[in-house]
């Protein structure tokens, strides 16, 4: 009986044994193939990326794919902008450009707002902005007709004179008020005088050595107003007094005797009403030339006569003729 026991608890030892032991490796071997499955899957994707580079893809395909990326991407733009304008409007920005459409936004037409009834006055808010609307353009108005006439005067003003004539000169009559020897300077006289000015204009002129101070004072001369003022020793001449000239003897050009401080001196044929404001020596220089007296001893430019305004009569040297005026 004993014997027959411990026959059938080996039997049953050895069964469950080797049943567990077979159920603990089996495990193992599933992982080993799936092991085995992956590393030919690995083999086919490397095969597969190796021949990507020499395979050509269907154009309706890739033209599809391109599209719905195409349709994607503008989605998100237009998603953005959408975002970017609704940050803009609650900021206060006015939006000019449609981006879906690609042209300027037309203009919206404003909305009335209500009246805002002011608390202090009872009245209206937008009367007051309506006044000063109004008071805007009437500003406006005034500044624009201040504007016109400045136009009008630009427009009317002539063209620059070019011509190397007497046309450039200032001549007009003066009378010698004071007349005193230079201080610095021999052969200068420094003279005061009137052209009918504010003040009499300070000249010097270098007659010491052809006459004495007696034949200057108190005379009515010609003087050429518009040369550019020059100091001559320290003192500031400005202008010039014509006269007859010779290497041995200088003569004043003498006026008609009612001829009066600031009248102008005009030449038939030339428009001298609008001289320059100044002149250089250098634009003197070539007009002088053609300045001389006539064989009456009458002043001339290229042979026509000199005059004083409103037919006073021409103007003389003493006793020099057919000689240069300078």
């Amino acid at each position: 009986m004993s014997s027959f026991r411990l026959t059938s608890f080996h039997h049953l030892f050895r069964r469950c044994y080797f049943t567990n032991t077979s159920n603990l490796f089996y495990p193992m071997e599933a992982i080993q193939e799936k092991a085995k499955l992956a590393d030919e899957r690995i083999q086919q994707l490397k095969s597969l990326i190796a021949t990507m580079g020499t395979r050509q893809l269907d154009p309706e395909v890739y033209f599809k794919v391109l599209q719905e990326e195409n349709t994607r991407l503008k989605s998100r733009v237009q998603s953005l902008v959408n975002e970017l304008s609704t940050l803009e409007n609650e900021r206060g920005v006015k939006q000019e450009y449609d981006f879906v459409n690609k042209v300027p936004k037309a203009p919206t037409q404003s909305t009335n707002k209500p009246v805002e009834i002011s608390k202090a006055t009872g009245e209206p808010a937008a009367a007051v902005t309506s006044t000063a609307s109004g008071e805007q353009s009437e500003n406006k108005e005034k500044k624009e007709k201040k504007k016109k006439p400045a136009k009008e005067e630009t427009a009317a003003k002539p063209a620059a004179n070019t011509a190397i004539d007497i046309t450039r000169f200032d001549l007009r009559v003066g009378k010698i008020v004071s007349v005193e020897k230079h201080p610095d300077a021999d052969s200068l006289y420094v003279e005061q005088i009137d052209l009918g000015e504010e003040k009499p204009r300070t000249v010097c002129s270098g007659l010491v050595k052809h006459m004495p101070t007696s034949d200057l004072d108190q005379k009515l001369v010609i003087v050429l107003c518009n040369l550019k003022p020059a100091k001559m020793r320290g003192i500031m001449s400005e202008g010039m007094v014509m006269c007859a000239s010779t290497p041995d003897k200088v003569e004043l050009l003498e006026p008609p005797t009612d001829s009066k401080p600031g009248d102008r001196v005009e030449c038939e044929g030339y428009d001298c009403t609008l001289p320059d404001a100044q002149i250089k020596k250098e634009l003197s220089d070539q007009i002088l030339p053609s300045l001389s007296t006539n064989d009456k001893g009458e002043a001339t430019f290229k042979g026509v006569l000199w005059k004083v305004g409103s037919g006073k009569g021409v103007i003389k040297s003493k006793t020099l003729i057919n000689v240069p005026i300078k």
